[in-house]
């Protein structure tokens, strides 16, 4: 008998940027799917011929179609590939952290049939299970459904036991499209744990993952990854995108042990770092770290006032700061840290201060990356949502007015604790401190590095002056961003 197809589609976010990064979450979404079903996973970020595909799949009438999206351009791409689902009469279920944290707003849209509420493995496979058998679908946990245009919950289902995933079914994509170039040679994306115990207000970890730090079991870490080296043996590192890799030193120092044992020209790095974690790291772990081939971590240290960072459940102080960044550079490991602006409070003394943070931090380790500032973004389902909303923030009532809430749309959203003149400084301070940063690990552009290297000093200049008048290289860059967004 011929499979049935389950089709899925992952959304840009960007047209420019050169996201390539593995659609993890719709590969584990699928994971006890793929052998019953004829699985076309879509990916429009690396697939130009994306519509056509898309076509194709829903010709075959498809039991539904999975689309996965957070805040911001994915909602967009991913409702107009809902609208071709509804034409060819394809039940359309959207998943991922923006439905999962507004799953009746997202619900209500006319174009969405099911939402999925948080991890997708085992209420997406009894969803889909239930749409192929032609079975109820009001009762299975995790899963919102419509009855006569109103909402229907099947109730909360408890967290997936990692250790007992199967595989991830990496044959679904073609992993090659998946390999990006960088200094440490051929390099792919992979996880090896979800969730942080952490309470940042600005985060979603508190709400979607409610703070808690689960790790796969180290033999499904390494097997997944023996698999990509089976598939791609050009790859030469790995990037860990983990929300917070070293909350078990532990666990990390076996990690380092085993990626040891894959050759001194084999290397990896960290996204998700905290400064306490690297804090408690002793001699020996650094050490460990390094030997084992770990070239890079990011940090997200937010604000350079001690002010913010309480106010945003930082839990550490400055000083700390500059003692962490200080151990990495003895190590000869290079971090990349992140800073945030506009957080409701803040003053121009706290981003003075931050400026200042990030000069400093530069001349103690001229190797690190300084990052950038972003202009803050009240994401929903996070601590500093609800303050907005008591400062008169309007937070978007329909599911595709999220879809706007970008950085490059910053000018024009309505920010009350925030003048005209305060966001377009802090706007033009974002783009001025991107220019500062030709290695910057999020972007991928030849033209990009020249054009960053060529103004990084004139730049520079501006960001430590706080001079932001006469902003042309910033107004620039941001008209080509948006354009690319």
């Amino acid at each position: 008998m011929r499979k049935r197809v389950l089709l899925l589609f992952n959304p840009r976010s960007t047209r420019g940027i050169g996201d390539r990064s593995l659609p993890m979450g719709l590969l584990m979404a699928c994971t006890y799917l793929h052998e019953s079903l004829d699985v076309v996973l879509v990916d429009q970020r690396v697939e130009p011929r994306w519509k056509e595909i898309l076509r194709n799949a829903l010709d075959r009438e498809p039991v539904c179609m999975g689309v996965t999206v957070l805040t911001g351009r994915q909602i967009s791409q991913g409702l107009i590939a809902a609208l071709m689902a509804q034409h060819a009469n394809c039940p359309v279920v959207l998943g991922g952290i923006h439905p999962s944290i507004l799953p009746e707003q997202t619900l209500s849209h006319p174009l969405v049939d099911y939402v999925v509420q948080g991890e997708g493995e085992e209420s997406f496979r009894d969803l889909v299970h239930a749409l192929e058998e032609g079975d109820e679908t009001s009762r299975i946990p995790g899963v919102w459904r419509k009855e006569r245009e109103r909402p229907l919950f099947g109730g909360p289902r408890d967290f997936v036991q990692l250790t007992s995933l199967p595989p991830t079914p990496f044959h679904l994509v073609d992993l090659k499209r998946y390999v990006q170039t960088g200094p440490h040679g051929p390099s792919i994306t992979m996880f090896s744990s979800r969730g942080c115990p952490q309470r940042c207000a600005f985060c979603y970890n508190s709400c979607f993952n409610r703070s808690r730090w689960r790790p796969f079991h180290l033999d499904q870490v390494f097997g997944d990854l023996e698999a990509l080296l089976a598939h791609r043996p050009e790859l030469r590192h790995v990037q860990f995108w983990d929300d917070n890799f070293f909350v078990s030193l532990k666990r990390a120092r076996q990690i380092a042990e085993r990626m040891a044992g894959l050759g001194d020209s084999f290397t990896w790095s960290v996204l998700g770092a905290h400064i306490q974690d690297i804090l408690r790291m002793k001699e020996g772990d650094l050490a460990l770290f390094k030997g084992s081939g770990l070239q890079s971590v990011a940090v997200g240290v937010e604000s350079g006032s001690q002010r913010i960072l309480d106010m945003v459940g930082k839990s550490f102080t400055v000083e700390q700061i500059f003692e962490a960044n200080r151990r990495l550079g003895q190590h000869g490991i290079c971090p990349t840290y992140s800073f945030l602006s506009g957080i409701p409070g803040e003053t121009w003394e706290d981003i003075r201060s931050t400026v200042d943070l990030m000069f400093r931090l530069k001349r103690d380790n001229p190797r690190i990356v300084v990052g950038n500032i972003k202009p803050f973004l009240c994401y929903p389902g996070t601590q500093l949502h609800d303050k907005a909303l008591t400062l008169g923030w309007k937070s978007p009532q329909r599911l595709e007015d999220w879809s706007d809430y970008v950085w490059t749309n910053y000018l024009n959203l309505g920010i009350p604790w925030l003048s005209p003149k305060e966001k377009r400084l802090r706007t033009w301070l974002y783009y001025y401190t991107v220019l500062m940063n030709p290695r910057y690990m999020f972007i991928r552009s030849r033209l990009f590095t020249w054009t960053a290297t060529l103004l990084r000093p004139f730049a520079e200049w501006r960001v430590k002056h706080l001079y932001l008048g006469f902003p042309l290289a910033a107004w620039l860059l941001y008209q080509i961003q948006r354009i690319l967004f």
